[in-house]
């Protein structure tokens, strides 16, 4: 009996050898310049994928070209490639076309002809009452019913250019949905997860011991803990944001939105919120909703939060919050003082939801971080993170929550390169 398991086993990976296909080219963009760490991956089996090099190169083993190739990449639309119409005996040139991650500001521009200009009074109460219309309908978009997604989801993590991690994350996320909100928690069951962690960076991590620095020290770090970087989720940030529950939280504060027209078929409100220190700091945090005009369905939901904090005598940091932040720190010697004197920054966030069972759900999630931190010295070091999530498929019937052994399971591949 087990002879004959061996054979049909060994039948099989025969059968893959002879039946799989190589496929290789090219990501580009508009320009005809290589795009590194695109994500490309087969619709039906998302497991089987691989990532552009940094001259946009990639090489691709697939069962069969019964299939499509989905090619994603943050800030560009995503393709879909019907394999079977490729010929596989010639390197494939894919092209990727701009898509910014955060909708654009909506400029108007006043017509001679225009109409009496409203004063503030009526525009807020327009603005009001176009509010409690969208209000309204989240309910009916956004039932207390449960939400599995089915995604691909990579992020990259970048030091002054350098790719410190890559992660890929494939399986479901399911939305806890109550009375109470759209969204209550989330969970996510991992069925792959690929991940890559440049050695230098994992080796400071693996290294770094807070019983190696004073108690005062260990206080600090707590609130770090180095163990959550080993152990991280950071899918979790382009997914986790409730951004409707923040128009619950702000609906009421009528002189910080704003109203316009996009299109004949949009109207697009953004909510603008400031905080700052004159010399100091400096908040501005601003959400943008495109809503349907006719129906008042939201179409998609962007986020964006810029910050810049100047502290004219430094941060002082202490020796383990110094060890840490160095660890993502790719040059030769990092920070060697103990205070940051700047820091500027910039995060994006964009939900964009298509329509199925008579309600709204996501389509794709996307999150962006860049900027920068200097020390007293003038030391400075770049930063950028981008993930995009990709949803493929949705169940809106019948979805139950995991149990805690069934969100345990999960393989986790570490791998040498972020091209594979």
């Amino acid at each position: 009996m087990k002879k004959s398991f061996l054979l049909v086993l060994l039948l099989c990976m025969v059968q893959w050898n002879l039946m799989a296909t190589k496929i290789e080219g090219r990501v580009v963009n508009s320009k005809g310049e290589g795009l590194s760490y695109v994500s490309l991956y087969l619709k039906n089996y998302p497991e089987v994928g691989t990532i552009s090099d940094i001259n946009g190169r990639f090489l691709l083993e697939v069962p069969s070209t019964r299939d499509s190739l989905i090619v994603t990449l943050v800030g560009y639309e995503t393709v879909f490639i019907n394999l079977s119409k490729v010929n596989t005996d010639k390197s494939l040139r894919i092209t990727m076309k701009d898509q910014p991650v955060i909708l654009n500001e909506v400029v108007v521009h006043v017509q001679k002809n225009s109409k009496k200009k409203k004063n503030k009074k009526e525009e807020r109460a327009e603005i009001e009452a176009f509010l409690k219309k969208v209000y309204d309908r989240i309910w009916v978009d956004f039932p207390s019913n449960h939400v599995r997604h089915r995604v691909v989801s990579d992020l990259t993590a970048t030091s002054d250019g350098q790719v410190v991690l890559f992660d890929e994350w494939i399986g479901d996320i399911v939305e806890l949905r109550n009375i109470n909100g759209p969204t209550d928690s989330i969970q996510m069951k991992m069925d792959l997860n690929k991940r890559y962690i440049n050695q230098t960076v994992k080796g400071s991590i693996d290294n770094f011991n807070p019983n190696d620095y004073s108690k005062h020290d260990r206080r600090h770090v707590e609130k770090v803990d180095i163990n959550s970087v080993k152990k991280m989720q950071p899918h979790k940030i382009a997914w986790e944001l409730d951004v409707q529950q923040l128009f619950y939280r702000h609906m009421f504060d009528l002189k910080h939105w704003t109203m316009v027209e996009k299109d004949a078929n949009t109207v697009v409100l953004t909510l603008t919120l400031t905080n700052k220190l004159p010399g100091i700091y400096k908040l501005v945090r601003k959400l943008v909703y495109a809503v349907d005009k006719n129906t008042y369905s939201i179409k998609t939901i962007s986020e964006r939060v810029s910050a810049e904090v100047n502290i004219p005598f430094g941060y002082k940091l202490s020796s383990a919050e110094l060890a840490i932040l160095n660890a993502f720190v790719l040059e030769q010697d990092g920070f060697e003082k103990y205070r940051l004197k700047s820091l500027k920054g910039t995060t994006c966030r964009n939900n964009i939801f298509h329509r199925q069972d008579n309600q709204l759900v996501v389509s794709e999630k996307n999150f962006t971080a860049e900027g920068y931190i200097i020390d007293n010295k003038d030391n400075k070091v770049n930063f950028g993170t981008k993930i995009k999530t990709k949803v493929l498929s949705v169940e809106t019937k019948g979805v139950k929550a995991y149990s805690a052994s069934e969100l345990k399971s999960g393989k986790m591949q570490k791998i040498d390169t972020p091209v594979h």
